[in-house]
């Protein structure tokens, strides 16, 4: 199994967010998972983005952050939706925030922040 497939699941069927994820980067796990799929090699995912190998091993593995502008080439080059991408980048953003809050902290501002969504659907 997967990174990513163990970050979906931690997420997946419950209520109960797995708030002990220290860093999460279900959007790089899937990105590695498809790049590794599809056979495509890190220097051609970092000219698809213009920056070095090097550059780009650091990002797949989060040691340098990833950037918004990265979402469509890689969403290009992976033959996948812009907005997967998008999401799990979101998804990882939430969590990464909330992350040091109790889970009823943490699951209320969830709540709020999904009727604030509902209520302004931009």
């Amino acid at each position: 199994m997967s990174d990513f497939d163990n970050c979906v699941l931690s997420l997946q069927g419950t209520n109960d967010i797995n708030w002990s994820i220290v860093n999460s980067n279900m959007l790089l796990a899937r990105i590695k998972q498809l790049r590794e799929e599809l056979n495509i090699q890190q220097r051609q995912m970092a000219d698809a983005i213009g920056v070095d190998a090097p550059m780009y091993s650091r990002i797949e593995r989060g040691i340098r952050p990833f950037r918004d502008e990265y979402i469509a080439p890689m969403a290009k080059i992976l033959k996948i939706d812009k907005d997967e991408l998008r999401s799990l980048w979101t998804a990882d953003k939430i969590i990464n925030v909330t992350k040091d809050e109790s889970d009823s902290v943490a699951q209320r501002a969830l709540h709020l922040a999904k009727s604030e969504i509902n209520t302004n659907p931009d």
